[in-house]
């Protein structure tokens, strides 16, 4: 299964990602072409292309030149909009520019003006990438990337010095609950854009590049000198397994004096707050108690969430951390299709070479489609799963 992999050891930025992407062996002057056709319509611009080193390494500069020009999110839109961009390349650069307007909309409490994101520089920052990658072929390939890191310290504004990240930048990162860290430097180096369009194009952050057999590899070149080199890698080639690694934890709890309806409530309310799973098993306790241990799998981001809400709900006084555990797991996709006048989701379950080795319709759907037209539920369950299983065969 061939994928990509962004490696954002010093941050991202617009013009790092679309470096990368030339580096890898974008066609340059197509992108540089789009950019500046799409772009201009709201501001000059000229784009720079070269080839140039951070820390001794080979790596491709893309330096955006526009006016102060400030424009508004309904210029940016239509100037995508009108542009030449194919069908997929446009729908993609909306959603970016989209994604960022949401952002500064919540950070501002009002509708964005859009003069910290940039102008016209923005909009040929989001188009670059978006006609890389489509050039590169990775559209429909499988996107990955590792945690990002973000810098430290301040950085100066048109609202004055704000803390790295800034808010537009955090905001994007929480509402798509984007894995990142601080350093190594105390200078931004994640940009409101560069976070925008990683949120959008990147499929999966994962916490290290999986075995993969590389065929291309792209280096963009970030603006700042610094001491480490400041520099995002593109990987793309060929992933070696079958599996994705996954990190998770597991939590833990004992617990003796609580009924089995109200154990019931908490594995479903811990289940609709995002646990991976939740298991209960019996146990004797002190004193010879029966007891049950009480077992949730989350993903580290959730671990703080989902330990209040058992302690809260259980009435325990602690609950046991296992961090930084990590899973192999199948692909999955889930498809919904209609039966008897009703939807119903069904779970496929993948390899990454695409091999399907499991098929099942989900438990919950059948069940109100067997209350709601009195078939029976195995009947419902097993039909699903032929049509899913017919179509794609």
């Amino acid at each position: 299964m061939e994928i990509a992999v962004f490696d954002p050891k010093s941050g991202a930025a617009g013009d790092m990602i679309i470096g990368c992407l030339i580096d890898a062996g974008a066609d340059r002057e197509k992108i540089k072409g789009m950019m500046e056709s799409t772009a201009k319509k709201i501001g000059d611009i000229k784009v720079e292309i070269n080839k140039t080193k951070r820390n001794s390494i080979s790596c491709t500069k893309v330096k955006v030149i526009s006016d102060d020009n400030e424009t508004d999110f309904q210029e940016m839109l239509e100037a995508i909009k009108n542009s030449k961009l194919e069908p997929i390349e446009r729908k993609l650069s909306i959603k970016i520019l989209k994604t960022l307007k949401k952002a500064e909309d919540s950070v501002h409490n009002q509708k964005a003006d859009f003069h910290e994101i940039g102008q016209a520089d923005a909009v040929a920052d989001i188009v670059g990438t978006v006609v890389g990658l489509n050039d590169l072929q990775l559209l429909d390939k499988k996107i990955i990337s590792t945690p990002i890191h973000v810098g430290d310290g301040y950085t100066e504004t048109k609202h004055g010095k704000l803390p790295v990240p800034t808010p537009a930048t955090i905001e994007i990162l929480n509402q798509k609950n984007i894995p990142w860290t601080g350093g190594p430097t105390d200078k931004e180096l994640l940009t409101p854009t560069g976070a925008a369009i990683l949120s959008v194009i990147v499929n999966q952050f994962v916490d290290y590049t999986p075995p993969i057999e590389t065929n291309k590899t792209g280096v963009g070149a970030g603006d700042m000198e610094l001491k480490h080199a400041n520099i995002l890698r593109l990987y793309i080639g060929v992933q070696l397994n079958n599996l994705y690694k996954d990190t998770i934890a597991t939590l833990e709890t004992n617990i003796d004096d609580i009924s089995g309806e109200e154990i019931g409530y908490i594995t479903s309310k811990l289940m609709n707050e995002g646990a991976l799973d939740v298991s209960v098993v019996p146990c004797i306790m002190k004193k010879g108690r029966i007891g049950h241990i009480l077992r949730v799998i989350v993903d580290s981001k959730n671990i703080n969430k989902i330990s209040q809400s058992i302690l809260e709900e259980t009435g325990s006084l602690g609950v046991r951390v296992e961090k930084k555990q990590h899973r192999l797991i199948a692909d999955r996709e889930i498809k919904e299709i209609s039966l008897f006048g009703h939807k119903i989701r069904v779970k496929i379950g993948k390899m990454k070479d695409g091999k399907i080795f499991n098929i099942a319709a989900e438990y919950d759907d059948c069940v109100k489609i067997a209350e709601k037209t009195d078939k029976p539920l195995k009947e419902i369950k097993r039909k699903a799963e032929q049509t899913v299983r017919r179509g794609i065969n």
